[in-house]
Formats: C-alpha cells, sequence, structure tokens
C-alpha cells in the first residue's frame, strides 16, 4: 500500500452521538445516507445565501459517528459553526487531527475521489508521516476541473455551482432540507447558473492567480490555481466565454494567449 500527504494540510474533525446523522443531513449539501452504498462523500456547509462555507469529505467512523476531512485553515470555522447549529442535539464535535491523517493513494486503500476517480482514493490514518503528493497530483486535478478550497477560491466567494459541486457528486438534489438549499434549487431549476470553474490552457507560462482573463475588451474571468507551466484552473462567466467562442474572439490573460474548455456536464 502507497500513501502520500494531500498537497495541502487538512484536518479531522470527528462528528458523534446519538443525533449525528440527522445533525448533518440537516446541514449540509449531500446526503449522509449515501455513504452505507458509496464510502465516501464530497458536501459542503452553505451560507443561507447559498455560497460555500465549507467543502469537504464524509466518511463513517469504525465506532460510529463521522469524519470530516477538511482544509486545515478553515477546521476551526466548521468546528465554530456545527457547534452553533448544534444546539441541544446529542452530537459531540472534535478536532482528532493530533491522533489521526488524511492520506492519499490508490485503490487498495480507502475510497475513490467522489469528485474524479483518477484522483486516487482517501483514507483516515492513524498519525505519522508521510511523503509529499506526487507531483503530476495537481496537474491531473487541475485538468479535470476540481478545485479546492484553499487553493481556488476562500469562504463565501462561491456558489456550489460555481466551485463546480454539483457536477462532482457534491450536491444531493432529491434530499431533504438544508441550509442554503433553496438557492441552489432555484439556480439549477431556473437555469440561472452564470460562473464555472474551468480548464485554461495558456500558449506560455501561467500568468499569476487572480490575473484577467480578457476576450476583447471583456473581462471572462481571473486565473486561480495553476500546476506545472501551462495550465491553470480559472473562475469564468459561461455567458460571455459562449460569445467569445461563437465569436471566435481571441481571449488572453495578461497578454497571453489561453483556451478555456468548460468542466465535463452530468448526463
Amino acid at each position: 500500500m502507497s500513501t502520500f500527504a494531500p498537497p495541502r494540510p487538512r484536518r479531522v474533525i470527528s462528528v458523534s452521538g446519538d443525533e449525528a446523522t440527522d445533525f448533518l443531513q440537516g446541514l449540509i449539501t449531500n446526503d449522509v445516507t449515501h455513504l452505507a452504498t458509496q464510502g465516501i462523500l464530497y458536501a459542503a456547509l452553505l451560507s443561507p445565501q447559498g455560497k460555500v462555507l465549507h467543502a469537504f469529505f464524509i466518511t463513517n467512523r469504525d465506532t460510529g459517528g463521522y469524519w470530516l476531512d477538511i482544509h486545515a485553515d478553515t477546521a476551526d470555522d466548521l468546528m465554530r459553526r456545527l457547534r452553533m447549529f448544534r444546539l441541544r442535539a446529542h452530537v459531540d464535535i472534535e478536532d482528532q487531527s493530533a491522533d489521526f491523517i488524511i492520506a492519499l493513494g490508490d485503490e487498495t486503500i480507502g475510497f475513490a475521489d467522489p469528485r474524479a476517480p483518477h484522483l486516487g482514493n482517501r483514507i483516515i490514518l492513524s498519525k505519522g508521516d508521510l511523503p509529499p503528493a506526487p507531483s503530476d497530483y495537481e496537474a491531473d486535478r487541475i485538468a479535470a476541473c476540481v478545485p479546492d478550497q484553499g487553493a481556488d477560491f476562500v469562504q463565501e466567494e462561491l456558489f456550489a455551482s460555481d466551485a463546480n459541486m454539483d457536477l462532482q457528486n457534491g450536491v444531493a438534489f432529491r434530499k431533504g432540507c438544508y441550509v442554503g438549499q433553496e438557492v441552489v434549487s432555484r439556480m439549477k431549476r431556473r437555469g440561472t447558473i452564470r460562473k464555472r470553474m474551468v480548464l485554461a490552457r495558456f500558449d506560455g507560462p501561467a500568468p499569476a492567480y487572480g490575473t484577467d482573463i480578457m476576450a476583447g475588451k471583456a473581462r471572462l474571468g481571473d486565473v486561480r490555481s495553476a500546476a506545472g507551466e501551462e495550465q491553470a484552473l480559472a473562475l469564468v462567466r459561461t455567458d460571455r466565454l459562449e460569445k467569445a467562442l461563437d465569436s471566435c474572439t481571441l481571449m488572453t490573460a495578461d497578454g497571453t494567449p489561453v483556451t478555456l474548455t468548460l468542466p465535463e456536464q452530468k448526463s
């Protein structure tokens, strides 16, 4: 079994107790009951306005309850918010990062990344040292149009669909109510999704994070995380991108020509 550390620091939070399932089910974008057959879920806690506060993975704990695998810099805020929502529910929320770590590896361990299975499997292990992620891991993630919180967006910046969560198994549209659901459902129902994370391929070195992407005088969006010298993710307005593609308008970022490709749509 070969394992390695994620490219960015992660933390491990446990959510347990008699009411843990109902508690999470009423808060997050995915359906916790699907863990019985899928093993791992990608989900988010949203603001009431539908913006992503925290994106994370969920797996079952062997002793009952759930593990949350989350970007290290946002873990404290997630725990604070979960405890705020807990009220009198019989739920325990603890940071277990001193004893456990997130590891990535091949198909012999854990469960496949639900966003894109070819990104490998994820597992929670007892604390120990791990080698760094292979150099091509980030390139594979970006090529699959898979954004990471902490690398491509921050809290309350994006709707779930802006971060491609609806395309990458992060949203269950048939589950009951959760925080921000009305906004998510309305955007899907009315077709008002205006932004997407897309793959950007440059004719030269990728510009810095935040560099504007232009089509003539129209701003399409901006560059996000890069991997290698010539590809990155970009957050763009899809209507403006489609107009630029239809008119064959040259797209550039800081003067460098760029080709933009929308993420694969779920059938």
